[in-house]
């Protein structure tokens, strides 16, 4: 199965992939191999086509719908590229789409980002999914689905315990905790996907269990349709003070510089700018400054 492009620069597999908002995706020499729900894909880009390997059968419109091909991506650039600190950075990134996630699985992925590092978030939900997930294998690959709310809720402590968790058996707990919440409806990601985007957050914060405000915009942003969810965390800190360091006070810069945690108050003024600045598309222009900048500093 193949899919037509819009252009040759309207998908880049290395950049989409590697850019921090999916986790379990891996490279194989051209290719991405990853799970959209319970299928196994082969992904690789040939000219304008995306080419699709699948363990069984999955419709084009399911892919579509990850990739985000229903967002006019033309048009987003060309909007966001009337800024000119934007337009600077986006000139040499082609192709970088947000993905439209599982609410579940990301919500899990970003309550274990926190002060994480890629490749230990990587690990320890290949780690969960490995341990309670449903095995899919395919030639010679094998992948695991991620484990439904309803499996994580009867896991005992010490299974969980097992991933290796960042915050050992506190956070096990948490996400336990969290997939018995989803299991009763109290967090219902349909419901939450048709509030406004403050209406949606508050709900999302008003769960606890390690959902703050990072945690919250990165959900809403790669899995519910937020568009205008703009995350902060130190990379954007410190690509918002080096391209907009003048519309900061030098307290709040110096404290970025130093690489030392935000209070809740100064997350919320850098992503109010960041979605007052960039407006309905600011979580497309905050990739593009993530990449941009770990680029920048030599991380990428």
């Amino acid at each position: 199965m193949r899919i037509k492009l819009e252009d040759i620069n309207s998908l880049d597999l290395d950049l989409t992939f590697s850019c921090g908002q999916a986790f379990r995706w891996r490279k194989l020499e051209n290719s991405w191999i990853g799970m959209i729900d319970d299928v196994l894909l082969k992904l690789q880009l040939e000219n304008n086509y995306l080419n699709i390997l699948s363990s069984k059968p999955i419709h084009k419109s399911r892919v579509k719908v990850f990739f985000r091909f229903d967002d006019r991506f033309d048009i987003i650039m060309k909007e966001l590229n009337h800024n000119k600190e934007f337009k600077k950075i986006s000139s040499s990134i082609k192709g970088l789409r947000l993905l439209r996630q599982d609410p579940w699985e990301c919500l899990i992925s970003y309550i274990c980002s926190r002060n994480c590092k890629i490749m230990m978030i990587n690990r320890m939900l290949c780690d969960l999914s490995k341990n309670l997930g449903k095995k899919v294998t395919w030639g010679n690959h094998t992948d695991y689905c991620f484990p439904s709310p309803e499996i994580i809720s009867k896991a005992k402590l010490n299974e969980l315990a097992r991933c290796r968790f960042r915050f050992g058996k506190t956070q096990a707990n948490e996400i336990r905790e969290i997939a018995k919440i989803v299991c009763s409806k109290e967090l219902d990601f349909d419901k939450v996907k048709n509030m406004s985007y403050p209406e949606a957050k508050v709900k999302l914060m008003s769960i606890g269990h390690g959902i703050g405000n990072k945690v919250a915009d990165c959900v809403l942003l790669f899995s519910l349709d937020k568009l205008e969810s703009f995350p902060v965390d130190v990379w954007i800190a410190r690509a918002l003070v080096d391209l907009y360091g003048q519309q900061f006070d030098s307290k709040l810069i110096n404290k970025i510089k130093r690489k030392q945690f935000l209070t809740p108050k100064e997350y919320r003024l850098l992503s109010d700018f960041g979605r007052q600045h960039f407006g309905k598309y600011a979580g497309y222009a905050q990739e593009y400054m993530y990449h941009w900048k770990r680029l920048r500093d030599g991380a990428c």
